[in-house]
């Protein structure tokens, strides 16, 4: 019988199941011992255990590629989408009539902006002055605080000015310049997601195909798993917890401070 190439084979798609039928039976072996021998644990830490071993299936499920992948995607997008969403702006500015249609829409929705758009926006030091030395603007922008919270994605507008001369020359400039940015942060920043996310996945179709490279994998994918579900419980159970009981926000059960695994990990850290 012939597979197809990343299809994993009977062998292969055993074997990647193994990890995940020890995190099984190691839950239901830690119940099971409390249950007859009475090992010293509650529900608190049933509940421990049951979320960590959520995580640890998780990561098991995505597998360690995707999850290293989905990591360095998020990183690598955020990074891309800083660098060149003001050169995507510009392009889009120069070389399209998105600008000139998002300039008339901001002239309809902010009027004031056609009596005074040839203000030299290269002599003022920040967006916030621009409102400071024309209350007309900033009383239109009152009305409007979305676009005020667009605009102030350009820290500086002398800076953008001197850096894209050409361009960026009147304060209506300014304004489609700081939506588009907004704009290309988001597209830049889906598209390089989308690519590694894509990328990721057809690694992990390969890796499928393999016993050792899936299993390896799989595992790989659940001790990760491991490691984030055991961070968000220390944070939330060891951390939060006793804070918000402290304060009187939340009422703390006792059987908190009898969980065997908190007083475990409070001694130990």
């Amino acid at each position: 019988m012939s597979y197809r190439y990343g299809k994993p084979r009977p062998v292969a798609e055993t074997m990647n199941r193994i990890p995940a039928l020890l995190l099984f039976l190691a839950v239901v072996l830690i119940i099971a011992a409390d249950l007859i021998i009475d090992i010293g644990i509650n529900w608190v830490d049933y509940v421990l255990i049951v979320v960590i071993a959520l995580y640890g299936f998780r990561g098991y499920l995505k597998g360690l590629v995707n999850t290293v992948f989905n990591l360095v995607g998020y990183v690598l997008a955020f990074i891309v989408a800083a660098l060149f969403s003001s050169k995507l702006s510009l392009f889009i500015m120069n070389k399209t009539t998105i600008g000139t249609s998002i300039s008339e829409k901001i002239n309809e929705v902010v009027p004031v902006l056609s009596s005074i758009n040839a203000i030299n926006i290269s002599e003022t030091r920040s967006v916030a002055e621009i409102f400071v030395q024309n209350p007309l603007i900033k009383d239109a922008f009152s009305e409007n605080p979305v676009l005020e919270q667009i605009i102030s994605i350009t820290a500086r507008a002398s800076d953008t000015s001197a850096m894209y001369a050409e361009t960026v020359t009147s304060l209506n400039d300014l304004f489609v310049y700081s939506i588009l940015r907004v704009f290309s942060l988001i597209v830049l920043f889906v598209a390089v997601r989308l690519v590694v996310y894509i990328f990721g996945k057809l690694l992990t179709t390969v890796l499928r195909s393999s016993a050792i490279l899936g299993t390896a994998n799989r595992t790989g994918g659940m001790i990760v798993g491991f490691a984030a579900g055991s961070l968000i419980c220390y944070v939330v159970f060891v951390l939060l917890i006793p804070v918000l009981g402290a304060l009187g926000i939340v009422k703390v059960p006792e059987a908190y401070s009898e969980s065997f695994i908190i007083n475990f990990v409070s001694n130990k850290l």
